[in-house]
Order: C-alpha cells, then sequence, then structure tokens
C-alpha cells in the first residue's frame, strides 16, 4: 500500500525536484484540501524504514501462511508487495538501498521462486533461512532488539482458503 501512494510522490521528487532543486521552498503541488506542498515538505513525510518495514513484516508474515494454504496467488501477491514498498526504502532512504537489494536477490527471490513452483517445502526452508537473514542485517544495523519472528497462527483477517 505504502509503494502504490508513495510512487507519484517518489516520481515528482525525483523529476520535479530536478527542477525545482534551486528552490525547495516552490511550491510544485497542491493538494485535494487545496494545501500547496514544496518539495521539502513532501520530502519530510516520506515514511521512514521502521514504517516500511512494519508493513514488510506484515505481508512477510501473510505470504507465510498463503503458502503454506496453497493459496499461491495470495503469496505471490504479498511478495510482490513487499518488493515494492522495500523499493520505497530504496529510494527514500539510500544509505539502506545496497543492503535491501542484496536481500531481495539472496532471499526474497527465492521465496518467489518457491511459489511459482508451488513447492511448500522449498517455501518453508527459504522463509526459514529469510528470516534468518533478516534478522541479521538487524544486527548489522545496530539494531539486535529487532528480532522477527512468524506468528504461531495465520492473519484472522484474511481467508486464506483457496476458491
Amino acid at each position: 500500500m505504502i509503494g502504490k501512494l508513495l510512487k507519484p510522490v517518489l516520481l515528482l521528487l525525483i523529476f520535479g525536484g530536478v527542477v525545482f532543486a534551486q528552490d525547495p521552498g516552490k511550491t510544485v503541488v497542491t493538494t485535494k484540501h487545496n494545501k500547496s506542498l514544496t518539495v521539502g515538505e513532501i520530502a519530510e513525510i516520506q515514511p521512514g524504514l521502521g514504517t516500511i518495514m512494519m508493513e514488510f513484516g506484515h505481508r512477510f508474515y501473510i505470504a507465510y501462511y498463503a503458502a503454506k494454504a496453497k493459496n499461491w496467488e495470495l503469496a505471490k501477491y504479498e511478495l510482490h508487495e513487499l518488493v515494492e514498498a522495500q523499493e520505497v526504502a530504496e529510494t527514500t532512504r539510500p544509505k539502506y538501498k545496497k543492503q535491501l537489494k542484496d536481500f531481495e536477490d539472496s532471499s526474497i527471490e527465492k521465496l518467489q521462486e518457491a511459489v511459482k513452483e508451488k513447492d511448500w517445502k522449498s517455501f518453508e526452508k527459504r522463509y526459514a533461512e529469510a528470516t534468518k537473514a533478516c534478522n541479521a542485517c538487524h544486527v548489522a544495523n545496530g539494531h539486535s532488539y529487532i528480532r522477527y519472528k512468524l506468528p504461531k497462527q495465520a492473519p484472522e483477517f484474511l481467508d486464506m482458503s483457496l476458491r
């Protein structure tokens, strides 16, 4: 969700920011509520990595239970959306771009392959590996107190069954 909402804003920042780089206080957009926003204001409201990681972890968790239920379309969707959220983080937090991209290339792509193959055993193994890599990244960035743990049950708000 964050990825879909912020892509237009990020494009505006990237392309509009080049045009207005000389004057970050210049209005570049007016909202539907008639509020004028500057490049600087738009930059300030971008989510931090913690906010994005909340969405990432949520989708990561749903993908697991979707795959376990053999709901491969939902698992595929959740993995796609978590990559979208990660891409926002790569743009708004360039300090972490390489680590995030490396995690995607080494862990998320393996999960996507398991989903494509509809292979639960492979998915489960790769999910455990991705979880270890995720937690290792937290340690490497000085956040050893953040330890992702798969919730014990599927989210109650989603029907994982196939139709």
